[in-house]
């Protein structure tokens, strides 16, 4: 699977860069985890945005959900115009008032996800662990046909049972909203530390800070990260992609 860092940035875009957004294409196939603020412009760099027929929402904190609603709208007017002859499929929480707006949206059909569930579209096989987060929010495990694994930890602090969830991937999307040191419990999220910690104990092959804080010294967070042994770890920049 080919998968492309379209925004990566916590709470709102820096600039042009968007908040969270991730495009995996395989077989023909264009799914998108998560659509924060921006990605729905940010998207149209790499393929058109009535190419996407899938997205797969971790929660509805508008960081990660933001964008959502543009997309049904322009599919919404494409369907109209006849440009297209498909709905959009939005997976996602089914708790929460943007599940509802979801819901009411024509030309978008909703599909509500729940934990120890898979759920496949195309070559894709999509797993959800129930994060600790101040919504419901999902971590997201995907196999393609092939047996290449890419995890997406989305908003969450750190817990044993998604070490065993993101164990052996091939590439680990992991927040890293916090400074080590800060206690991630409080807001839901895991710091720069446990974000390496997590990929060390999973043995994944490499791992990608993700959900970065704004007017940040973001090598700090990639420096607390590398105390853990990790195959190759990286900062997330937009535009970056990977052929797992």
């Amino acid at each position: 699977m080919k998968v492309t860092i379209v925004g990566m940035w916590n709470s709102f875009p820096n600039g042009t860069e968007p908040t969270s957004g991730y495009l995996l294409e395989k077989d023909g196939v264009r799914i998108l985890l998560d659509a924060g603020s921006g990605i729905a412009g940010g998207i149209q760099k790499y393929i058109g945005i009535h190419d996407l027929d899938y997205i797969i929402l971790s929660h509805y904190h508008h960081d990660h959900a933001g964008d959502a609603e543009a997309f049904m709208l322009a599919r919404r007017v494409a369907r109209q115009l006849k440009r297209v002859d498909r709905n959009l499929k939005i997976y996602g929480p089914e708790s929460g008032a943007a599940a509802k707006t979801i819901r009411r949206m024509k030309y978008t059909t909703f599909l509500p996800v729940k934990a120890h569930k898979a759920y496949t579209i195309g070559p894709f096989r999509f797993e959800f662990h129930r994060n600790e987060h101040s919504v419901e929010t999902y971590a997201i495990r995907v196999t393609d046909n092939d047996g290449a694994v890419c995890v997406y930890t989305s908003d969450t602090c750190y817990r044993g049972s998604l070490v065993r969830f993101s164990f052996g991937a091939d590439l680990l999307l992991v927040d890293s909203k916090l400074y080590e040191g800060f206690d991630g419990k409080v807001e839901g999220h895991m710091n720069a530390e446990e974000a390496g910690r997590l990929a060390s104990k999973a043995d994944v092959q490499q791992a990608v800070l993700t959900n970065l804080p704004h007017d940040a010294e973001l090598e700090v967070l990639l420096d607390s990260a590398k105390q853990h042994p990790v195959g190759r770890i990286m900062l997330a920049e937009a535009g970056m992609t990977f052929e797992i």
